[in-house]
């Protein structure tokens, strides 16, 4: 099991769906320049942003893992390939000769990542426990995005129980959701629109758990994750007080990437 380094940058910049534009056949869907290469410097702060105008990624001191989950939009949890995809860091960066949507932009890396690395996978949908993400009493209460203006800054960490949203798709905002809570949250608001937020909420910090009886060895197994703890106890009430938005314990569908055969990377 691959013990997955917790970078919560990644879901903060990952890129969100944008405004339709004309379709591009997805054979053709590849970067203009693209280079992959192993971090030379692991002292730099680990990151994966967005260009500007849309038009591809650039990543700094990453292990492969978090390439991939912006890639095919999954968790880490949702991703299943030998261990050196968290142990192997590399610099990235994928720019396209045009403006891009984000689901050609994720084609393009997926692309990218499939090349360089001879990378075979298959996916298998699974009926997990989650949540449906739906509109809540009384109507939405997020500001509309001006459609005029391109930044992509979709959901930034503000601080302890705070997330700052612009330019959000509730398809991101689910997807985001998803990796603060750890289990798989679907869309169900049927709001096509991009907004802005501020989302606060109380992070209740958990008693440690008691020591270990005199003689025992090995960690405890029997504690919930500290992070997803401290998030579940406040997230629901700020997303319905505050965005007009609900979380619904369900049945839903969740993506499981299965790589099949991957190499270490090759010359650029």
């Amino acid at each position: 099991m691959i013990n997955f380094r917790p970078i919560l940058v990644v879901l903060a910049v990952a890129s969100l769906p944008l405004r339709a534009q004309p379709p591009v056949s997805p054979q053709k869907l590849q970067f203009e320049v693209a280079a992959i290469k192993p971090t030379a410097d692991r002292t730099l702060g680990g990151l994966i942003v967005h260009l500007p105008g849309e038009s591809g990624y650039r990543g700094t001191n990453m292990p492969l893992i978090n390439y991939l989950t912006v890639a095919y939009q999954v968790r880490f949890d949702q991703i299943s390939g030998p261990v050196w995809l968290n142990s192997e860091y590399f610099d990235m960066e994928g720019k396209a000769e045009r403006t891009c949507t984000a689901d050609e932009l994720h084609l393009m890396l997926q692309h990218l990542l499939e090349e360089r690395f001879s990378m075979k996978l298959h996916r298998e949908t699974r009926q997990v426990s989650g949540y449906n993400l739906v509109v809540d009493k009384g109507g939405p209460k997020m500001a509309e995005h001006d459609p005029e203006d391109r930044e992509m800054l979709p959901i930034q960490f503000g601080g302890p129980g705070v997330q700052r949203g612009k330019n959000v798709s509730m398809q991101y905002l689910a997807f985001y959701l998803s990796g603060m809570l750890g289990e798989t949250v679907v869309d169900q608001t049927g709001l096509a629109g991009h907004y802005d937020f501020d989302l606060k909420y109380q992070m209740d910090f958990p008693a440690p758990p008691p020591p270990p009886p005199p003689g025992s060895v090995g960690d405890r197994t029997d504690a919930a994750p500290i992070s997803a703890v401290m998030v579940n106890q406040g997230v629901f009430d700020a997303l319905r007080k505050q965005l007009g938005l609900r979380l619904d314990k369900a049945k839903v569908p969740a993506t499981h990437i299965i790589i099949d055969h991957i190499e270490k990377l090759a010359d650029n």
